[in-house]
């Protein structure tokens, strides 16, 4: 079995079932920050501050679940902030401003022999995988301050790169070790276990509550009989004496959670908006004038494209030379099909009776922006990636497309620096028809491959 290279490699990855059709998956008007995001990337890219490919490969680093759930331009946000840090354009206290982060951590609340609690989930991080120092066999257990260590550097802030904002208080807690790990016969006394934690993962607990989770392991115990086959899921059931309504899980569970529940959202998009400018790494009136950029291409809606194959349509050397070398032959109508993130070159594929071509990318969304504007949400999605390579008639079925089994269906993946656009067929009825009126009838679903064009009645 071959296995996928990522989250992201989703053509190697079964074909992912559409909930619903997948034209129904949108081809909308982007909502503004999203085009602010997608200007901002495109400004840092022209200004020499960031490589497409450096969002590429933050955006492949999510966790598959985070790469699943969160929205397109939120992982281009998640992955653009990210990058600004390790250039150290942005420090971790200019971005966290624009998060609303906090210093309530920096003073000191527990002094030696209180008894504290190890939060249950990670809180540090809302928009990336955060840095976890703390190990999960002791989240929800409760324990007793044996020295206090000083305030250090937040380590969830440093590992993103940078200076952190913020100093942290740092206790050496003690544990009973059978409060936190599997145990045999004999592994019943009264050994301890001492961990490091910083003051933002604890929280208050009381004696009482300590002298409950401690009776619960030894009746636990008790009943085990010393076998070692007691595992810790029987322990991990426990309420750990603390009056709390929930349920407890398996300590990989509660560990992996305090990774995977910290998902990107649009907070993060705001941030980097506003982090950069405040900065001044883009201004306020560039980033006005390539998001108008953007709505005029996206206004259109391929209207660069149209004029491309209206054009192929009429002369045939224009076409010769289209499909010879597309940049060049777009240059002649002014048009520049280069993508503004990055030195693309556009291959044209022309429809024919017998060979029918679609386009995709199931790496990421590869798209020739310039002549088709914004892609449409269904060419980003998961499952059109997923399914293009996988079963394309049966994708192609969904927007309407039936072809015959002797129609041979090429599909172009592009995963690199190449950008590929579609030369519809020529309907039939419309030999006499203007250059003008033929771009009428062309459509971007037409130039990407997934519909034909009816014949002019």
């Amino acid at each position: 079995m071959v296995l996928p290279i990522g989250p992201h490699d989703l053509g190697t990855l079964p074909a992912i079932p559409s909930t619903g059709s997948l034209p129904l998956k949108g081809d909308r008007q982007h909502a503004f920050w999203e085009r602010q995001v997608h200007a901002t990337a495109m400004l840092l890219v022209a200004k020499g501050h960031l490589k497409v490919d450096e969002v590429r490969r933050g955006i492949e680093y999510l966790e598959s679940e985070t790469y699943a759930k969160a929205s397109y331009y939120e992982k281009w946000a998640s992955s653009i902030c990210s990058a600004l840090l390790e250039h150290q354009l942005l420090s971790n206290a200019e971005l966290g401003v624009e998060l609303g982060a906090d210093d309530s951590e920096a003073k000191p609340r527990f002094a030696v022999g209180d008894v504290v609690r190890v939060r249950e989930s990670g809180h540090a991080c809302r928009w990336r995988r955060p840095h976890l120092r703390t190990p999960g066999f002791v989240h929800g257990v409760c324990g007793t301050v044996e020295r206090s260590l000083g305030s250090f550097a937040n380590p969830e802030q440093l590992a993103f790169g940078g200076q952190a904002w913020t100093k942290c208080p740092l206790y050496l807690v003690r544990f009973d070790a059978k409060s936190i790990q599997d145990f045999d016969a004999g592994e019943v006394g009264e050994d301890q276990v001492t961990v490091e934690i910083y003051q933002s993962w604890l929280e208050n607990a009381d004696l009482q509550e300590l002298e409950q989770q401690r009776k619960k392991r030894r009746e636990t115990a008790k009943a085990s009989d010393g076998h070692p086959d007691c595992k810790r899921a029987k322990t991990d059931q426990s309420d750990h004496g603390h009056n709390h309504d929930h349920v407890h899980e398996e300590r990989s569970v509660v560990e992996q959670r305090a990774v995977d529940e910290e998902l990107p959202c649009p907070a993060i998009a705001r941030a980097l908006v506003a982090a950069v400018q405040k900065k001044g790494i883009v201004g306020a009136d560039e980033l006005r004038q390539s998001i108008e950029r953007l709505d005029e291409g996206d206004r259109n809606r391929g209207a660069a494209g149209r004029k491309v194959v209206a054009r192929a349509w009429v002369d045939q050397q224009f076409k010769v030379r289209l499909m010879a070398d597309a940049n060049s032959a777009c240059a002649e109508l002014g048009l520049n099909a280069v993508n503004p993130t990055a030195p693309t070159q556009l291959v044209v594929f022309e429809q024919t009776p017998k060979v029918h071509h679609l386009i995709v990318c199931t790496l990421c969304s590869c798209y020739p922006l310039p002549l088709l504007g914004l892609s449409p949400d269904w060419y980003k999605s998961r499952e059109y990636r997923s399914r293009a390579v996988r079963e394309p008639r049966k994708a192609l079925k969904e927007f309407g497309t039936e072809l015959p089994q002797e129609v041979q269906v090429v599909v172009h993946d592009s995963t690199a620096d190449c950008r590929y656009m579609i030369l519809p067929q020529r309907p039939r009825g419309t030999e006499d028809w203007s250059e003008e009126k033929l771009q009428e009838i062309i459509t971007r679903a037409s130039m990407i491959g997934v519909t034909v064009l009816p014949e002019a009645v």
